[in-house]
């Protein structure tokens, strides 16, 4: 019997802590569920409160930066509309060379052209310098060489068709001289320039007396990494014909690291005789571009030479604009 007992004790035992810790993993399963429950959704519910307000204040600075886009397009607008009567007559009658380097954006170089002719200028077009003035291979030099009658070395050909060039369009022949070999239609011809906005016949013939020079690059130019834009620059002041610099700035151009503003124009004030003698100005593609072109040009032919822009090398925003 008290083996029996015995038995029948540890088995009740054996039950109640079997029983016990069963109770006890249920209790803690029931205690992880209902914690976790409870975490879970305090949790849910302060990052739903967080998202709320994060998308209440991109809401909001949305419709702001939306007012915004809608402010500066009405004043970039009334500058452009402003800068007619701001430009008016300033070079009336002036004869003035427009050359762009290809790769730069034409709507840019079309909208300066217009202030221009607002501006009464005599423009016969746009000249554009090709690609090919790279002068990458030999028989891009030798083209050059047949089409404007040179010879040398690379830089020794492009300085010398450059040189004509600037002679071509700086001023009519003296006296009664005739005009000398058009160098313009055979560097046409041979793929180093192009002409457009305008009549060839215009071209033909201008300029009827000593011109000034709007020279546009930028930081999508297929000419950049070369001299050309220099070398160009340098040979129209030989033939002192009074020259302004622009830059078509693209923040981006495909370029890696993005191009810094003004670096397209760097040869021109990194150079202390150049900086000198040319203005410069390093936002084209802005609708202030045109109005400091068609100043600066206006201000260029009584030596009054500056650097305008926000880019490095630029020394105020616009020329003071003279009544």
């Amino acid at each position: 019997m008290v083996a029996g007992a015995r038995l029948v004790l540890t088995m009740i035992n054996f039950r109640f802590h079997l029983v016990s810790l069963i109770a006890v993993f249920l209790a803690m399963g029931l205690g992880i569920l209902v914690g976790s429950t409870v975490v879970d959704q305090a949790i849910v519910d302060r990052l739903d409160t967080e998202i709320r307000s994060v998308r209440h204040e991109s809401d909001q600075l949305k419709s702001e930066n939306s007012k915004l886009k809608d402010q500066v397009a009405q004043l970039n607008d009334f500058l452009k509309k402003a800068s007619s009567y701001a430009v008016q007559q300033r070079l009336l009658a002036v004869p003035v060379v427009v050359v762009a380097e290809k790769g730069i954006d034409p709507g840019a170089v079309s909208s300066v052209l217009t202030t221009m002719r607002a501006a009464g200028a005599d423009i016969p077009g746009v000249l554009w310098l090709n690609d090919k003035w790279r002068l990458d291979s030999p028989n891009d030099l030798r083209s050059l060489q047949t089409a404007a009658r040179v010879s040398g070395n690379v830089a020794a050909s492009r300085i010398s068709a450059l040189r004509d060039l600037a002679t071509r369009l700086a001023a009519p022949p003296a006296g009664r001289a005739r005009r000398p070999r058009d160098v313009i239609e055979p560097l046409r011809s041979a793929g180093f320039l192009d002409f457009t906005d305008g009549k060839k016949s215009d071209l033909a013939a201008f300029p009827s007396r000593a011109s000034r020079m709007l020279v546009l690059t930028g930081t999508d130019s297929h000419l950049s990494g070369t001299d050309t834009m220099v070398d160009f620059v340098g040979s129209l002041l030989g033939t002192n014909v009074p020259t302004v610099v622009g830059e078509v700035y693209d923040p981006t151009g495909g370029a890696t690291p993005n191009p810094k503003r003004g670096s397209a124009l760097e040869p021109v004030r990194g150079d202390p005789r150049l900086a000198k003698q040319v203005t410069t100005f390093d936002d084209a593609e802005t609708p202030q571009g045109p109005l400091t072109a068609v100043i600066g040009l206006e201000q260029i032919a009584s030596g009054t030479v500056g650097h305008y822009g926000y880019g490095e090398g630029a020394t105020e925003p616009l020329p003071p604009i003279p009544s």
